[in-house]
């Protein structure tokens, strides 16, 4: 039994190896988070268009764009602003609640309109020569269009390319962080964001340039750290990721780790149990066998005695018509007291075996379910909703529901391995350190009551540095199959940057989908 299963999960294995991997990208997804922006002049004639660019959503009803998108609106009382989805009817009205030209971002509210999903923003530090992905409305894709064409919902214009370079200042001279590039962009294209190749929003497009010889063309875009001290002055906090974005050969590489692992475990726990079921048989045969023969010597025993009782009455036999009976007068006492004992041993002798008997044929049924049971999976565990409890947070101006998935010994989304407390309580924990946020989140899970707990903490240029080194030496990297003591260490050695008050405070009431 064990040598077929065996080399039925073999066989899969190798099928899984030599199947291609499935292409991980959430770019398609973050062209649903796109918008165009619109400038409309109310005058005499009526609404005319008067300018646009692009934007993206990082909150619920927020909007990231470029400040000299919206600037009009700000200087004219007569400019009105609007977002138009890439999907759904029409314009939705818009205002800005944020506006800063040294940084060359503005944020807009709107109300209404389709459920647009906001972009996660990356805290990873890019590097020349990664890949990435602009998002927006270029002018380039809309020529011969009219002033009520770009009014219309439209899926985002896409363009990737390589990073160039990063620069400290902007191309006006100002000192603003920015990445060049060579994904095409052009006037409409303006606060749409750059990405990463798993979608993740890594700068604001905000400038293309051309060398004065050479006519060479380059983007270039407001970096993510900026744009997050940006959001963080307005109270916004996006969704965030601290995880480097793996390349196409990274990406198979680690689907095939991950499903050898799988097997491995898989084949381990089928093996473990097909063991214990082998032995389980052995001893129920073993068992049936002994009790069967004990049955059948007290059975033998019992028809002796039987035999010898009847044979002890007496012995008949006839003279014509006459029956002679010769009696043996017994010794007093002994052999009453010889059968009785016989009778008591043959008596237990196959109690027991009926017994012995019973317990096999019952070990042979446990057997029989313990091998067909599936365990029930723990009660916190796959697809888990969350639902942000306001009242209970602080800071959550901006801040959505989520969802997420949890695995085995209380693993993020098959990544993010989680560590218990320790405190006689159900809690585990995970503390990460932001990248360019310069910042340091507490994650607290509770199982048994389904809270969520996030609480952020600023990190001085001193204390991020001893973060960055103590989660170096902690060793322990992404995945489920880390060790949670080692993880419980590292917690440990980063709380100790926690002192005072966070701040922000975010409370999640989570629950397993069905």
């Amino acid at each position: 039994m064990v040598g077929k299963a065996l080399r039925f999960l073999a066989a899969a294995l190798f099928v899984a190896l030599a199947g291609p991997a499935a292409a991980q990208t959430s770019v398609d997804e973050a062209e649903r988070g796109i918008v165009r922006i619109v400038v409309i002049l109310e005058s005499a004639d009526g609404r005319m268009l008067y300018g646009s660019g692009s934007g993206f959503v990082v909150a619920p009803n927020l909007v990231v764009t470029n400040a000299h998108v919206v600037a009009p609106a700000r200087q004219r009382s007569e400019f009105e602003l609007a977002v138009v989805p890439p999907e759904g009817e029409g314009l939705i009205p818009a205002r800005i609640i944020r506006y800063s030209p040294n940084s060359e971002l503005a944020l807009l509210e709107f109300t209404g309109g389709p459920n647009l999903p906001a972009l996660t923003i990356s805290t990873v530090e890019p590097h020349a020569g990664d890949g990435v992905v602009a998002l927006g409305y270029p002018d380039v894709d809309y020529q011969g269009a009219t002033g009520a064409d770009l009014l219309r919902p439209a899926p985002a214009s896409r363009t990737s390319g390589q990073i160039s370079s990063l620069r400290d200042t902007a191309p006006t001279g100002e000192p603003i962080p920015s990445i060049n590039h060579q994904a095409v962009i052009s006037s409409g294209s303006s606060g749409g964001p750059l990405l990463d190749e798993c979608g993740r929003v890594i700068g604001v497009n905000s400038w293309h340039v051309s060398g004065a010889d050479t006519r060479e063309t380059r983007g270039v875009s407001t970096r993510a750290g900026q744009l997050l001290e940006f959001l963080d002055e307005a109270g916004v906090s996006p969704t965030l990721s601290d995880e480097r974005c793996l390349s196409f050969a990274e990406r198979i590489e680690t689907e095939r780790a991950q499903t050898i692992s799988a097997l491995q475990t898989q084949n381990d726990e089928l093996a473990s149990k097909l063991e214990t079921a082998d032995r389980l048989t052995r001893i129920a045969v073993v068992i049936l066998i002994g009790g069967t023969l004990a049955l059948l010597v007290a059975v033998g025993v019992l028809g002796a005695v039987v035999l010898s009782r009847r044979r002890g009455h007496g012995d008949a036999h006839a003279n014509g018509h006459v029956r002679v009976q010769t009696h043996h007068e017994p010794e007093p006492f002994e052999q009453p007291r010889r059968r009785l004992g016989v009778m008591t041993i043959v008596a237990g002798a196959a109690i027991a075996a009926i017994l012995i008997v019973a317990a096999g044929v019952a070990l042979l049924r446990a057997q029989g379910s313990q091998t067909a049971a599936i365990p029930d999976p723990p009660a916190f565990s796959g697809a888990i909703a969350c639902t942000l409890d306001r009242e209970a947070s602080a800071g959550a101006q901006g801040v959505a529901d989520m969802s997420f998935t949890a695995s085995g010994r209380l693993c993020v989304n098959e990544r993010t391995l989680y560590a218990p407390l320790g405190d006689d309580t159900p809690r585990f924990r995970r503390v990460i350190v932001l990248g360019e946020a310069r910042v340091m989140d507490v994650l607290t899970i509770d199982p048994s009551t389904g809270e969520f707990r996030r609480e952020r903490y600023p990190l001085n240029d001193e204390e991020f540095a001893a973060a960055n080194q103590a989660v170096a030496e902690s060793g322990v990297g992404r995945g489920c199959d880390g060790d949670p003591d080692a993880v419980a260490r590292r917690n440990e050695a980063l709380m100790r940057f926690t002192q005072g008050t966070p701040r922000q405070r975010l409370v999640w009431r989570c629950e397993a989908r069905n």
